[in-house]
């Protein structure tokens, strides 16, 4: 059945998709009153709707049922240097399809990417339309929030204390993923850590691991930062798995 995003403001008295989302579902997938379909808010709930009427700009629906869905635990975080070109929209659909929570675009000392006025919000835009799409096709009820690209230190600064920390690091003193992990109990909260193409500088790693990051080995190879990522979710949701 497909899925549509309806705002949490929204459901209250007449349902109704409008904007981007009653043009998907009424223009391009074609419902047509008495249809069938699936509508969640992106803070868990959803719901089997009936469209009741459609119009250009439009879509009623009359709510069947509902329920809520916890998210995926641990909750997790994920900090990734902005790599070139669109492999951040391929991070932002694997990051949700995983459950990711929360994803910060770093701007760091070594990447390639920067962006100028109000490049950055724009990105940022367009990114979370990138994460709600994901989350229509994979059935994800829980919307992570795209942050605004921001530098490492001002990242590090904002964080909040009581989650587990690790970073993607090739450095000496990295560890073993799983020895890592077998060390703590289930965290509430995780937040990894994965640099760009030019990877964390000295002075950046220094700051990462003063703010509690562990570092981790991800092996002989030498990963592409989005295959670090995806590495690195898919060992922790593995090992935290019921």
């Amino acid at each position: 059945m497909d899925r549509f995003f309806l705002a949490p403001d929204q459901w209250e008295g007449n349902l109704a998709l409008t904007g981007a989302e009653a043009h998907h579902c009424g223009r391009v997938m074609r419902k047509q009153a008495g249809d069938r379909v699936l509508i969640f808010d992106g803070r868990g709930r959803e719901g089997q709707a009936e469209i009741s009427e459609l119009s250009k700009n439009e879509v009623g629906l009359v709510l069947l049922e509902e329920r809520v869905v916890k998210g995926l635990s641990p909750q997790i975080e994920i900090a990734v240097g902005v790599p070139k070109g669109k492999t951040f929209e391929l991070i932002l659909q694997k990051a949700v399809e995983m459950g990711v929570t929360r994803i910060q675009p770093l701007i760091s000392e070594q990447g390639n990417v920067r962006f100028k006025g109000n490049e950055g919000e724009a990105k940022r835009e367009k990114w979370q339309r990138v994460a709600l799409e994901a989350c229509k096709q994979c059935g994800q009820n829980v919307l992570p929030e795209v942050a605004l690209p921001r530098d490492v230190g001002s990242y590090l600064a904002a964080l909040e204390g009581g989650e587990a920390r690790f970073v993607g690091a090739l450095r000496e003193e990295s560890r073993a993923f799983k020895a890592l992990l077998d060390q703590i109990d289930f965290p509430e909260r995780v937040s990894i850590m994965v640099g760009p193409e030019g990877d964390f500088s000295s002075n950046e790693y220094e700051r990462i691991m003063d703010a509690g990051f562990a570092p981790v080995d991800l092996g002989d190879l030498v990963l592409r930062s989005e295959t670090a990522v995806f590495w690195m979710l898919a060992a922790l949701r593995y090992h935290f798995q019921g």
